[in-house]
């Protein structure tokens, strides 16, 4: 929601914001008023504690004000649980669209949300199909999927594509799927022919041209609203179908200054951002070294992360052996200096609790083991080492300075999402004795302020084939 502040020899700027972002999407609005889409493709509300404390209602109230027309559901949608996502969508002037989301007890598409939009632009009437993320039962909590089924993307296409067409002249699909670039939608793209353009999003890929793959125009904008796509769409007036379609130099780079900002929008970053200071603005503590953002494998900052979880653990009398984080929940650096809790909300975003399980041996080397295979080495560790073959199979693990024992029971110290069985982790759901804590930010947080400053630093307890 809130610009970022860039440096430079010159000065600085602000990068993204979605006050910045309203400017623009208003400047490309006025070229045709009449005959301008704005769409998203998922996961707005997620990653700013501006936005999470109010469970995303500021940034659909902000995106109400910017105009949208639809946008589809990413993983991040369901964080807070359906009967958030519900009220969400009661409050939006524009469509939630998901079309291969549907109720798994009666095949219908769920009520807070469409499969497909029909607009009419004058010069032509334009199709909008929304792709949920198929993978989100794997990478959210259980609960908050619970009832639902995410289908597959081509055979959703095909099934309401006939539909569309004979209601459109232009077919877009949405989706929020791509895991490498664009590489998911290429290949619904060859699966599912007819399709005009694919606004795609998941992977974070800054597309600055796009990608044409059987016919189909592929685009894709970044993230955290640091660009903005505009694509130019030539219709032929007899058949009112697509003449031609642009897609060079397809991003624009939201920066301040540059075209006047929406001052409702404005406001509501402002009145949000300072409702927030109580908290995002506390010094919690100081770290002697930059902490850099790593997903995969071990790094300083994942290690600072379970060391705190550890301590946490050990502190509620739960006498953990062991402490596990999946790296890919961790979201931001943190540079040297004085750490605020905003800081560590960026990090650590999605208010996840600290609980303890009991695990055997052998299931804590199954997770690792999964770890590698499904998820590219998607745990930080404290309290014990592991390593990998190159065949990705595990060949060494310990706990405490011993090797693990296969039988031996094991006090596991990890969050509710892992516990669960979220990021594919389902040997978890098989663990005992589930004891729930705080949120895990909140014991990092008191963590740096005991034992600052600190200056973690990788010490070889994952090494990587």
């Amino acid at each position: 929601m809130e610009p970022e502040r860039i440096s430079t020899s010159n000065g600085s700027f602000e990068r993204g914001g979605i006050a910045n972002l309203a400017g623009f999407i208003a400047q490309q609005r006025a070229r045709a008023s009449e005959r301008t889409l704005v769409l998203d493709a998922g996961d707005t509300w997620q990653g700013a504690f501006i936005s999470n404390a109010n469970k995303g209602a500021a940034m659909v109230q902000a995106m109400n004000l910017m105009g949208y027309d639809a946008q589809t559901l990413g993983n991040h949608e369901f964080d807070w649980g359906q009967d958030v996502l519900r009220a969400r969508a009661s409050e939006a002037h524009f469509a939630f669209l998901a079309a291969n989301l549907v109720d798994a007890a009666t095949g219908n598409v769920v009520p807070f949300a469409k499969p497909y939009l029909i607009k009419d632009l004058g010069v032509a009437k334009v199709g909008i199909i929304g792709i949920a993320n198929p993978g989100t039962p794997a990478i959210n909590k259980p609960a908050n999927v619970k009832g639902l089924r995410f289908l597959a993307a081509a055979e959703t296409v095909r099934r309401y594509l006939p539909e569309v067409r004979k209601l459109a002249g232009v077919i877009v699909v949405v989706t929020h799927m791509s895991q490498t670039g664009v590489d998911e939608d290429r290949q619904l793209a060859r699966d599912v022919t007819g399709i005009d353009v694919i606004v795609s999003a998941h992977s974070h890929t800054a597309l600055q041209n796009a990608v044409v793959e059987n016919g189909t125009t592929i685009v894709q904008a970044g993230s955290y609203a640091e660009f903005l796509g505009h694509l130019d769409i030539t219709i032929d007036p007899a058949t009112h179908r697509v003449a031609a379609i642009g897609g060079a130099n397809e991003l624009i780079t939201v920066v301040g200054g540059k075209v006047p900002v929406s001052a409702e929008v404005t406001k509501i970053v402002a009145d949000r951002a300072e409702e927030s200071k109580a908290v995002t603005a506390r010094v919690v503590g100081r770290t002697s070294v930059d902490l850099p953002l790593v997903t995969r494998g071990e790094s300083a900052l994942g290690d600072l992360i379970v060391d705190a979880m550890l301590e946490y653990c050990r502190g509620q009398g739960w006498g953990s052996d062991v402490a596990l984080y999946n790296g890919a929940g961790i979201r931001s650096a943190i540079p040297p200096g004085d750490v605020t809790f905003g800081k560590v909300y960026e990090v650590l975003p999605f208010d996840d609790l600290v609980v303890g399980i009991d695990l055997t041996g052998q299931q804590l080397t199954t997770i690792y083991g999964r770890s590698l295979s499904d998820r590219g080495a998607n745990l930080v560790i404290s309290g014990g080492t592991f390593t990998y073959q190159s065949s990705g199979t595990v060949a060494t693990a310990t706990v405490g300075g011993a090797a693990i024992s296969p039988a031996r029971t094991y006090h596991v110290c990890t969050i509710d999402y892992l516990a669960l069985g979220g990021d594919g982790q389902s040997t978890f759901t098989s663990g005992k004795n589930l004891v729930y804590g705080d949120i895990a930010a909140d014991a990092v947080a008191d963590y740096l302020t005991k034992h600052s400053p600190v200056s973690p630093r990788v010490e070889g307890r994952i090494a990587l084939p």
